[in-house]
């Protein structure tokens, strides 16, 4: 359990998933009564909290360097811990792939990625162990085991209103449509979309976060090929809407802790065959989605509950006051 009385939870100041849940741990601290605040870096900068975590009790604190404070700091950003030298640390493994900023481009780029960024400011994994790991993902922990460090569980969830938008119905107005995120394996989904000019693929770009909704709602089917560094928000806002998800099987996507569905939407797109086994199963999708939509049952229910578990694994890890 964390003692230290005040909790330093270190933020990047802009807006993706791993800076909204570092909001949503300083909001669930300070629901439990803990004295936690945010820090944006770089630290010698001033910063406005972006409006999407406004919603969020998280407000603005500086680093401290104190024997009662704990700072968390996110995996890809260990060179604030030389600036600690008193305070107690904890590394939370949002990612695994962004602590070596791995590209999966090429193998012989992605070791000198590694090599280049711990000579110049990450810490390396054999010095790591004198600090508090915290995993966002199953993909995390394993990494971390593997690396001989005991991991404490600290996953997240998606906003309550992504729950309630998606109350009702999930067979409401559906169309054969895939939707897909054209930051993420862009190589995959290309030769997808040249495969299939019939099928009606959709990007998420330049829409605002009830845009996004709106058009998960519409869709039958959301697909996630590439690298999955963390357990991905979108995949769980798509089942949410009531999507049929299919991914490839790279990082947290290849756990099934992490990506709970069945073995058939998971494909292996480091094969030629992926194309092929994707197009029958987005045909089937199209054609049977009221029997397959079912098939993420057990997915949606486990997103439902994620709230519930952050909040017990924050209790558990720094207790009440």
């Amino acid at each position: 359990m964390i003692d230290q009385d005040k909790i330093i939870v270190c933020c990047p100041q802009i807006v993706t998933g791993g800076p909204e849940l570092l909001h949503q741990l300083v909001h669930e601290l300070r629901a439990i009564g803990r004295d936690a605040k945010i820090a944006y870096y770089p630290f010698n900068e001033k910063f406005i909290c972006p409006e999407p975590y406004r919603k969020y009790d998280a407000p603005q604190g500086e680093l401290r360097d104190d024997p009662d404070t704990f700072v968390v700091i996110p995996e890809a950003d260990t060179w604030i811990t030389k600036r600690l030298n008193k305070a107690k640390i904890g590394i939370w493994w949002l990612s695994v792939d962004n602590y070596f900023n791995a590209t999966h481009q090429s193998l012989f780029r992605d070791i000198y990625i590694r090599y280049r960024l711990l000579i110049s400011h990450r810490v390396p994994m054999f010095q790591m162990k004198r600090f508090i790991h915290l995993t966002q993902s199953y993909y995390a922990e394993d990494f971390l085991k593997r690396c001989n460090i005991k991991p404490y569980p600290l996953t997240d969830y998606i906003g309550l209103e992504h729950i309630i938008k998606n109350k009702n119905s999930l067979l409401d107005n559906k169309e054969n449509i895939v939707v897909y995120n054209p930051k993420k394996g862009q190589k995959q989904t290309q030769a997808l979309i040249q495969a299939y000019p019939d099928i009606n693929f959709v990007p998420l770009q330049n829409m605002t976060p009830d845009q996004v909704s709106t058009l998960l709602r519409r869709a039958k089917l959301y697909i996630d090929f590439g690298p999955h560094p963390g357990k991905d928000r979108l995949p769980r806002e798509a089942a949410i809407a009531g999507c049929c998800v299919v991914t490839g099987r790279r990082g947290s996507a290849n756990y099934h802790q992490d990506v709970p569905i069945q073995k058939q939407y998971k494909l292996n797109d480091k094969s030629i065959e992926y194309i092929d086994q994707f197009g029958k199963l987005a045909k089937n999708i199209f054609i049977n989605f009221e029997q397959l939509i079912t098939d993420f049952d057990h997915y949606r229910a486990k997103i439902a509950i994620e709230h519930e578990i952050f909040r017990s694994q924050v209790r558990n890890i720094f207790g009440e006051d």
